[in-house]
């Protein structure tokens, strides 16, 4: 006679895997939360012991955060004892991750090594936002992954006040609004840079790079530049700039800001490296996803002009800080500190905005750019690379929405 169905529709809240008693096969249990209550699925397949086994063709091996449509049906084992087996399923939301900077050449994610970081404010702000509410807007980036992430980490960013400044490594870590040239300038024996003007904020973080130190991967210096140029610098959609592309200064920042935690954006724009996320997920094409986990995330490489969606951050994100950043007793250490000689790269990651046109709407976003050359280090006599971690240079059609 046949065997009845069992359909089961809800997320999965844990998994784990185990050897059968005759060591024969893998098999995972997953608890799947639904409406009526708990139900635990068994399914071939997992990971025991370092080893891994899957079927092919086979159904996706559950794992927490997914949400899913599973069939199954009851038996019984040669014991007697009875199990509810999977079928098949449909997974219709999968978990949500994140995804960090780097890696160093020795594989290691870009960190900060001490718990609190301060940030210096260029005293010139903008001229298009009046009344110097720019600086207030600043305060409220920091303020909000400060505070969002409390709860489980006691990373601090700290504003230590305004002062006329330029970026560079110098171990102040600066936010420059520019609102006459978008462009690092000349500066010694190295000319002036200029970004891309389809690019509305730019994050540059120097950190070691050396296999042999201890420290690889810790950032030493951070500056954030954001794009008055290109874009009008905007509060609540309030501006002078004359750019017909209003950028909210509190969204552009407060994703900038994500880099400078050490975040990367959660899907791979044209021309980025592959990348893998916190799960050991390879990072979709943000050209294949719509996943909301994913579009409306802070650290989403696009953003619409006079968006504000980005201004407060999502579970990944608070994840992310509390991951990288748990809380401990006490602070950890010197973000200055390295062995002698270590080496180091200057990592330019552009964190949002160039302006393009999607298949499917006429929606104007904006997309990260990404530069590259190299420049002697004032700090060791090896070269420094600079690069920009984001997309490489767009040739889709530029629009500006006023």
């Amino acid at each position: 006679m046949p065997v009845p169905v069992m359909f089961i529709d809800g997320d999965v809240i844990e998994a784990h895997s185990h050897w059968t008693e005759d060591h024969a096969a893998i098999v995972t249990e997953a608890t799947v939360h639904t409406p009526d209550g708990d139900v635990v699925v068994s399914q071939l397949g997992g990971s025991v012991d370092g080893l891994g086994m899957i079927q092919m063709p086979g159904p996706a091996l559950l794992e927490p955060g997914m949400h899913v449509s599973v069939a199954a049906h009851e038996d019984l084992d040669l014991s007697l004892r009875e199990h509810v087996v999977l079928d098949s399923v449909k997974v219709t939301a999968y978990p949500s991750g994140y995804v960090r900077t780097g890696p160093t050449k020795a594989g290691h994610s870009l960190y900060w090594q001490s718990r609190s970081v301060s940030v210096t404010v260029d005293a010139a702000g903008t001229a298009e936002i009046p009344a110097d509410q720019e600086f207030t807007i600043i305060d409220a980036s920091i303020a909000t992954w400060n505070n969002d992430t409390a709860k489980c980490s006691n990373f601090k960013v700290t504003d230590t006040g305004k002062k006329a400044m330029e970026v560079g490594n110098d171990k102040v870590n600066l936010i420059k609004l520019r609102d006459t040239v978008w462009g690092r300038p000349a500066s010694g024996s190295d000319p002036a840079r200029m970004y891309s003007s389809l690019a509305a904020g730019i994050t540059t973080a120097v950190y070691v790079d050396d296999a042999s130190s201890d420290h690889d991967g810790a950032i030493v210096d951070a500056d954030i530049e954001i794009n008055g140029v290109n874009f009008a610098i905007s509060a609540n959609n309030q501006t002078t700039g004359t750019a017909p592309c209003h950028a909210e200064l509190q969204n552009t920042l407060t994703h900038e800001l994500g880099h400078l935690h050490g975040l990367e954006h959660p899907c791979l724009a044209s021309g980025d490296p592959p990348r893998t996320d916190n799960l050991g997920r390879p990072v979709p094409s943000c050209s294949a996803t719509d996943d909301p986990k994913i579009v409306d995330a802070t650290m989403y490489n696009f953003q619409q002009c006079g968006e504000t969606k980005k201004e407060d951050l999502t579970a990944d994100e608070i994840q992310a800080i509390c991951d990288i950043y748990p809380n401990t007793g006490g602070g950890c250490c010197s973000a200055s500190d390295q062995r002698p000689g270590a080496s180091f790269l200057v990592a330019g990651i552009t964190g949002l905005l160039v302006m393009r046109r999607r298949k499917s709407s006429r929606r104007a976003w904006h997309r990260s750019i990404d530069r590259k050359g190299t420049f002697p280090s004032p700090l060791s006599r090896q070269n420094r690379e600079i690069f920009t971690i984001g997309d490489r240079a767009s040739r889709r059609a530029v629009i500006l929405l006023s």
